[in-house]
């Protein structure tokens, strides 16, 4: 089973515009092609910063003499760190971009994960009003959908305890 995140863009459309899915784990495309594979997800600050960390290390093994396979294993090793780490860069970027993880699905493959989601995703929901006005559906298309949230007060006993622990001075 592989895992997912799944990343809404602040007030996104209610056909599931602005929702993304990001695989948990080991990035086998990033492994073998680290350069194309960020460009290709529009990682661009990521991107600048590899070029950065791979001239780097070229100059280092070059500075230091170190024959072969030395510069090979140390680009293999590069690569591996890309590939471990490369999920995770992207889920930093989405965040960087507006985006907020709203959970975590799984299944065999993608489409699976995403049928799953979107079979028990209600979609964003408006803000709740007595009577539908046209200032009313104009105000919800300019602040956007919102998903909803208990307030950060509430927490069940008004202490903010989680589970079933006691309450303080108990």
């Amino acid at each position: 089973m592989r895992l997912y995140t799944v990343h809404e863009l602040s007030g996104p459309a209610v056909d599931s515009e602005g929702v993304e899915f990001v695989h948990e784990g080991f990035c086998w495309p990033a492994f073998f092609a680290g350069l194309l594979w960020l460009l290709y997800k529009r990682l661009w600050l990521a991107s600048l910063l590899y070029v950065a960390a791979a001239l780097l290390l070229g100059s280092g093994v070059l500075a230091l003499g170190i024959v072969a396979p030395g510069p090979l294993l140390c680009a293999v090793a590069f690569h591996f760190l890309l590939a471990a780490t490369a999920n995770d860069i992207h889920r930093w970027t989405l965040g960087r971009r507006g985006y907020r993880e709203i959970a975590i699905v799984g299944g065999r493959n993608l489409v699976e994960a995403e049928r799953d989601f979107f079979r028990q995703w209600s979609g964003p929901v408006a803000p709740a009003s007595p009577t539908v006005t046209s200032a009313t559906l104009s105000t919800f298309a300019t602040t956007g959908a919102v998903w909803p949230r208990r307030p950060a007060a509430d927490h069940g006993d008004g202490h903010g305890v989680l589970g079933l622990f006691p309450k303080a001075g108990g």
